[in-house]
This record gives C-alpha cells, structure tokens and sequence, in this order.
C-alpha cells in the first residue's frame, strides 16, 4: 500500500502530466495526492477525463478489436481503460490550511502545502510530515518523525510513502522515470513514540 506524492507543479504540466502517469501504473498505489495550492491538478484531470472512454465507446472498440484486433490492441484498450479508472485515486488537499492526515496501517502521514501552517500538536502527533511549499526536494528526520518533500515539480521528483512488508514505513523520492533517487524507512518500534495531547 503506497501514497503518491507530487509537488507543486508552477505551470510543468508536462511534468505533472509524467508524474500521474507514473503513479497511476502502481498497481500497489491508494492514492496520489498534489501538494500544490493552485488548480493544475483539476486542469490535469479533466484532460484525462477528456480521453476516457465513453462506456458505449469502449464496448464497441472492444468487440470490434475482439473481432478483427491484435492481442496487443486489446491489451492496450484495456491498459487505457484501467488508467482511465485510476484516475479516481487523484486527491488535492483542501482548502487553506490544505492539510490531510492519511493512515497506513498505524502510521500517521500528515500531508500538507505549507508546513508552516502547522502546530506543535499537529507534528508531535505525526510519524511522517510530507509538505509540499519547498525550493527543492528534502529528506528530514527529527527523532521518531520525519519531514520529506519532492520540491516544485519542475525539478523532476516526485515522492511516495508506503508499508514495506515488514511494517515499516518507506519515504521514497524518485525521479519522473520511476527510478529511486532516495529511499528511508520508518521501523515499526518508532510508532509508540507519537505523543498524544489533550
């Protein structure tokens, strides 16, 4: 189970294009979440909205590809449609203070525009801060939490946090091909450590 993170994309909407597209081939993937406070994301989407299918379309394309198609062409129309579907696991935070907190197994991710806007309850209740207002990609850790961002996403990184199968929690950063620029884990053991104020 893995969360997909992409920054804020000040007008790459090829990269930011590149980066769904990415993500969206994780079969393993919950979600992809867009850090920026700005509407690229929506803009991205309905683009592949545009491309989908109709389900008609696609029951016609199929039956002709049944028919008179490639094993290939079939594969792609149904590779096409999947896509289509994942679209769905497209998230924006909401509106300013933009933050959401997502679960994976006992992990608290907390996922936010700008880290400024957090509390001390807010971090002290969190395994993980994943932000998003950055200069550059970063990797922190502080005691039991870490801090990560992929930094504006025309500097080509994205991020993802994920369980490993041994419990643990994966930050990754990895470039617009897929390939893991940084990857840190999280032991189990730290999840104990969070603090809960009243």
């Amino acid at each position: 189970m893995r969360i997909g993170i992409i920054g804020t994309a000040l007008g790459a909407t090829r990269e930011l294009r590149k980066a769904i597209e990415l993500f969206l081939a994780d079969p393993q993937l919950k979600q992809i979440v867009y850090l920026g406070d700005d509407d690229a994301m929506t803009q991205v989407v309905s683009h592949f909205a545009h491309e989908q299918l109709s389900e008609e379309e696609f029951l016609r394309r199929g039956v002709e590809l049944a028919c008179h198609g490639s094993a290939a062409a079939v594969r792609q129309l149904l590779e096409a449609d999947r896509d289509a579907q994942r679209v769905s696991l497209l998230r924006r935070l909401p509106e300013p203070p933009a933050i959401a907190i997502e679960m994976l197994d006992k992990w608290i991710v907390l996922v936010v525009h700008d880290k400024a806007v957090l509390e001390e309850d807010d971090v002290a209740n969190a395994h993980a801060i994943v932000y998003g207002h950055a200069e550059e990609a970063a990797y922190k850790r502080f005691g039991p939490r870490s801090f990560l961002t992929p930094g504006p996403l025309d500097k080509g990184l994205v991020a993802s946090v994920g369980l490993r199968p041994d419990g643990a929690l994966e930050l990754n950063l990895l470039d617009l091909n897929g390939v893991m620029v940084r990857s840190e884990s999280l032991a189990p053991s730290v999840v104990g450590k969070v603090v809960i104020s009243s």
